[in-house]
């Protein structure tokens, strides 16, 4: 398998555009947003900052193919939420959500300083909560919008998990 690297870039002036190509297949639509592109729902909830939280509007960058998808993270009190992780339908299936989640909890961690983090899963994505298991979430019995939270920690002292470098989701 191919070795890319993923990085994380903020949603700005110079890439919001790349970032409306960001698209999922019809049936994976109800598992991230209302909407497509997903990006434009991420954009207006930062706006309207729901929840109380702060948030931050993520790129999803490859090393070999640009811009690939999309997130965002919501953070108040030291615990971060995954909401609209978002892989676009040309580049799934080759290790970018890997990747992507240990940026993401790097990301928490190291930028916004969170201890923990949160997000939610659609009972029938099964490909999302394999990637969240492997990278160490697990289900805490509570339920967010109808759908499971899932939660782990990030503590300071330990990085994230490495991608294995077989890893395809």
């Amino acid at each position: 398998m191919m070795r890319f690297v993923i990085s994380l870039l903020p949603i700005d002036p110079s890439n919001w555009r790349d970032a409306l190509a960001v698209l999922v297949t019809d049936d994976q639509l109800p598992f991230v947003a209302d909407h497509q592109p997903v990006v434009l729902v991420i954009l207006a909830k930062a706006y309207l900052a729901l929840g109380d939280k702060r948030w931050t509007p993520l790129a999803i960058v490859d090393d070999d193919h640009g811009l690939v998808g999309v997130v965002a993270l919501a953070d108040r009190a030291g615990t971060c939420e995954v909401l609209h992780l978002t892989v676009d339908r040309h580049h799934q299936h080759r290790g970018v959500g890997t990747r992507a989640l240990a940026a993401i909890l790097a990301f928490a961690r190291d930028v916004l300083g969170c201890g923990q983090v949160e997000l939610t899963v659609h009972l029938q994505n099964e490909s999302a909560q394999r990637l969240y298991a492997g990278g160490g979430f697990s289900p805490t019995g509570e339920q967010r919008h109808g759908e499971p939270v899932w939660s782990r920690a990030v503590p300071a002292t330990t990085d994230p998990p490495e991608p294995p470098a077989d890893a395809v989701v």
